[in-house]
């Protein structure tokens, strides 16, 4: 099946050499093997790579990152990166946490005015009157409402700090002395990673598909970097371009043929 659908998509748009960007033509493809042949550059391809547009360049252009995108030498070691600015993306995510923020909200402070009253402190100047004539809830109702409400607090939290990496936030690798460091945040708050330059043996990226708990179709787009230990997978949040150049970059700084 998956090279029935290969074969599909080559017959329909003809894949491009990511190196010197023009078509491969028919003849040099082989759908059985996987393989796309460009004369120009005589580099064999995967075909497959091709077609999902997964493919890394080793060869990208360093001058000449995509908008959003740097690369800059530092010193004896480099930073490239990219942002994960969408402006679609942040009002859709935007739309969605003050919906269900604002939901959630009037359940929060309907338990935090009881738990308040339980513990005898008074309830913060402004908090709304509705809540502050409330009755304490039985202890009983009151743990399982803090219990129930946990996941949909995480849910909350999660799609806003979704919507702040949508305006500001970064996806960053910084490589010097033989070491690496992965940073995905906003700022100076976020998620570091580190490695060792000479453990990386791959960069590429990878394209998958999944079904959620409800049997939802879920996809994924990633850079995963192979080491010796473990594959570290960063920059689902970037948009195509910034993704490829990324990946072009780290593969032609620490993979060695």
């Amino acid at each position: 099946m998956q090279a029935l659908q290969t074969l599909a998509s080559v017959h329909s748009v003809a894949p491009v050499c990511p190196s010197c960007g023009r078509g491969i033509p028919g003849q040099d493809i082989n759908v059985a093997s996987d393989i796309a042949f460009c004369r120009k550059c005589n580099l064999t391809h995967s075909l497959s790579a091709l077609a999902s547009g997964t493919v890394v360049d080793p060869e990208v252009d360093l001058s000449q990152p995509p908008a959003g995108s740097w690369f800059r030498r530092d010193g004896d070691g480099l930073v490239t990166g990219a942002t994960h600015r969408s402006l679609g993306q942040a009002l859709g995510l935007l739309f969605f946490s003050l919906f269900w923020n604002g939901i959630v909200s009037v359940f929060v402070m309907l338990a935090a005015a009881s738990t308040l009253h339980r513990l005898g402190v008074s309830l913060p100047a402004g908090f709304p009157s509705t809540f502050a004539r409330s009755n304490t809830l039985p202890l009983g109702m009151l743990v399982f409402l803090w219990l129930f409400l946990t996941p949909f607090i995480a849910v909350g939290i999660l799609v806003a700090s979704s919507f702040l990496s949508c305006l500001a936030g970064r996806t960053e690798v910084r490589l010097q002395g033989g070491q690496g460091v992965i940073f995905s945040g906003v700022g100076r708050i976020g998620i570091r990673r580190r490695f060792a330059a000479s453990d990386v043996r791959d960069v590429g990226v990878q394209d998958r598909c999944w079904q959620d708990s409800q049997g939802r179709s879920r996809h994924a787009v990633s850079i995963v970097m192979d080491t010796t230990t473990k594959p570290l997978k960063f920059g689902s949040m970037l948009s195509e371009a910034r993704r490829r150049f990324l990946a072009g970059v780290l593969k032609k700084e620490l993979v060695r043929c």
